[in-house]
């Protein structure tokens, strides 16, 4: 599992390198990503190393979008069941794509709100589409439960204290990044997943939060450069952490 890369293909290639050592016996080797992984206007060259490096070591990578993404490009992704084949060895799980292993059900559900965003250009570096839709939570709330979730923005019932913002950022966008967080916690309500893994706010946690259908344990990930806390292992039959957990 990975955090944020934000096209970061020196960070990139760090994490793959050390694929074969952390995952010795997967073929695979599979890198699950939580969000603004790098598709970005010009990045060609960071999805041609990414891929290159995934090859080296028999990886695969998948991800859910996060904020920070060339939505163009993600929609003009060739389709394959529910998934975007960015490169072959790169694949967009788009929202409310399902897939199962050993008996769980996982559900990738993308996006978040650039709290910055007055200060952005649209289509150059910032997309309207960075953001769940309420038919899109509706849709995939809808479709039924799921053991586990992968997103990109933090659900609401998930209590942090942040160091006070930038004062130049704008309220709206600050008040749309609360509402956000309140929608993507209306799916969690809906689709009731014991474990949730998300990027989006830069830190590392782990924590088991109540809520309304039950304890849900979830996973935050840190960014790039970050000391500790960008990516973890997890072994998906047992859904322990390679840390014991």
């Amino acid at each position: 599992m990975a955090g944020d890369w934000h096209g970061n293909s020196s960070w990139a290639h760090r994490v793959i390198r050390a694929l074969p050592e952390l995952l010795p016996e997967e073929s695979p080797r599979l890198v699950l990503h939580c969000g603004d992984f790098g598709v970005w206007p010009g990045g060609e060259k960071f999805l041609r190393k990414v891929d290159r490096a995934l090859a080296e070591v028999d990886g695969v990578l998948g991800f859910v979008d996060g904020n920070h993404e060339d939505f163009s490009a993600l929609h003009a992704a060739p389709r394959f069941e529910g998934k975007g084949a960015v490169r072959e060895r790169i694949w967009h799980l788009r929202r409310g794509h399902r897939w199962t292993w050993h008996g769980r059900t996982w559900l990738a559900l993308g996006g978040a709100v650039s709290l910055d965003r007055s200060f952005r250009v649209q289509g150059r570096n910032w997309w309207a589409d960075e953001e769940i839709t309420r038919a899109e939570a509706a849709e995939i709330g809808a479709a039924g439960p799921a053991e586990v979730m992968v997103t990109h923005d933090c659900p609401a019932s998930v209590e942090h204290v942040f160091r006070p913002l930038p004062p130049w950022l704008s309220g709206r966008d600050l008040a749309d990044g609360v509402a956000h967080r309140a929608l993507l916690q209306d799916v969690v309500d809906e689709v009731r997943p014991s474990h949730l893994m998300h990027g989006h706010l830069h830190r590392a946690y782990r924590r088991t939060v109540p809520m309304a259908h039950g304890p849900v344990e979830v996973t935050g990930l840190e960014s790039d450069g970050a000391r500790t806390g960008n990516w973890a292992v997890l072994d998906v039959r047992t859904m322990h952490w390679a840390d014991g957990t």
